[in-house]
């Protein structure tokens, strides 16, 4: 059966052959281009480096800058940066062109400390540009947040040293009022130690004015209530300078802010620590200035070779070869569908065919006696035939072919330009 219908198989498989090539030559090429991070978080074997941590992590960074990268102003930077938005032309398709973007932009954390960057797009110096764009966007903004949370924590402390310096000068004026009120109990302002507790009182004052500082009434608090207090404010001091707990970590995550739980602690608890209590005041000055000084170390220590590196271990590249489409496997594909559609129409015309195949079948169907059997004669001329037609239907199917490839890359040519 198959071999009697055998052209219609091989024209199908042709047919499915061409067709496969045409469409792998048409199917638009992807090309991808990424970049492998790693990242080394700072370490030192100088003790007086331990538990030194003001900035987060890179896991902790690591999905705000996903989120970042992938938002919409970043998009827009990187757009404007790379000149992508040369053929747009309306809003929508700028639109549709940043979400294009965030779609084919890929940032995934492969461990604790290596991160993968990639880009798909069909021109392989576009895919390496924009993954050589993400990856220095990657790197300058973890760089810009580490660099601001430590930076922001020195700023606060030295704000705090301040209020707290002018608490310390505050209690020593309601120190030296103290002594004046009792002693104007029985005495004058004709007072030799009254004119000189006088004269200290104006002088501490006039310092406070020059130093800018503000002067605290007195707040009565006994020594039971403050002390508990001035352990919420070290205890607060500590989750802030970086030595938290595991609770602690998912307090300050599930708030949010690790900062703003600084700044709120201090100015609802601490505000109302008594002014005139000089030995509190000193011990969180003290305090203070201990954290400032950590944070400084911080800070210098993120800007040596002991603080977090960035190494792009595999550098972004333009990609030589599509990674999409498959073209040997579409051809495949295709000459595989050719060959079932031959199968099955073959199958499908014998199950049509109503001729005899041979004398029984004739004889049963008509039902009169047959006489004899003349089969085709075949001669040298008509056996030349056959194969002369034969030799001119694989020469227009070849010349078919090959006409249909250069026309499908000529077409293709032109889109590409």
């Amino acid at each position: 059966m198959f071999f009697r219908r055998k052209w219609t198989l091989i024209i199908l498989a042709f047919i499915g052959l061409i067709l496969g090539i045409c469409l792998g030559i048409m199917l638009p090429k992807v090309y991808k281009s990424n970049t492998t991070i790693l990242v080394q978080e700072g370490k030192s074997d100088n003790p007086l480096f331990s538990n030194i941590a003001i900035a987060t992590t890179i896991t902790q960074r690591t999905q705000e800058i996903r989120e970042t990268i992938l938002g919409w102003d970043s998009l827009v930077k990187l757009i404007k940066r790379l000149n992508l938005d040369q053929h747009v032309k309306s809003s929508l398709e700028f639109e549709d062109l940043v979400l294009k973007l965030r779609k084919d932009i890929t940032i995934d954390l492969r461990e604790a400390n290596i991160i993968d960057l990639s880009y798909v797009s069909d021109d392989p110096l576009k895919a390496q540009a924009v993954v050589q764009n993400v990856t220095d966007i990657f790197i300058e903004r973890n760089v810009t947040i580490q660099n601001k949370e430590t930076s922001d924590a020195i700023k606060f402390i030295e704000e705090q040293l301040h209020v707290y310096l002018g608490k310390i000068k505050s209690a020593e004026i309601a120190d030296l009022k103290d002594k004046l009120n009792t002693l104007l109990i029985d005495s004058t302002e004709e007072h030799p130690m009254v004119k000189e507790l006088r004269a200290q009182i104006n002088q501490k004052m006039e310092e406070l004015k020059k130093a800018n500082l503000q002067y605290s009434e007195d707040a009565k608090l006994s020594s039971d209530s403050t002390n508990p207090m001035i352990d919420q404010i070290q205890k607060t001091l500590d989750s802030i300078g970086g030595n938290k707990t595991a609770a602690d970590t998912a307090k300050d995550e599930a708030s949010g802010d690790a900062k703003d739980l600084y700044k709120v602690v201090l100015l609802d608890k601490l505000d109302s620590v008594m002014a005139r209590d000089v030995n509190v005041n000193e011990t969180i000055y003290d305090t203070l200035l201990q954290r400032l000084e950590t944070a400084k170390i911080t800070q210098r220590l993120q800007s040596s070779q002991e603080g977090t590196k960035y190494t792009i271990i595999d550098p972004p590249r333009a990609p030589l070869a599509p990674i999409a489409p498959n073209v040997p496997l579409v051809i495949v594909i295709g000459l595989f569908l050719g060959i079932a559609a031959g199968g099955a129409l073959i199958l499908m015309s014998e199950l049509l065919d109503r001729s005899f195949l041979d004398v029984q079948e004739a004889s049963a169907f008509l039902g009169v006696p047959l006489l004899g059997v003349i089969s085709k004669i075949n001669t040298v001329e008509s056996l030349c035939e056959v194969k002369e037609k034969n030799k001119w239907t694989l020469f227009w199917m070849l010349s078919a072919g090959i006409f249909t490839v250069a026309f499908i890359i000529m077409i293709r040519q032109l889109i590409k330009h």
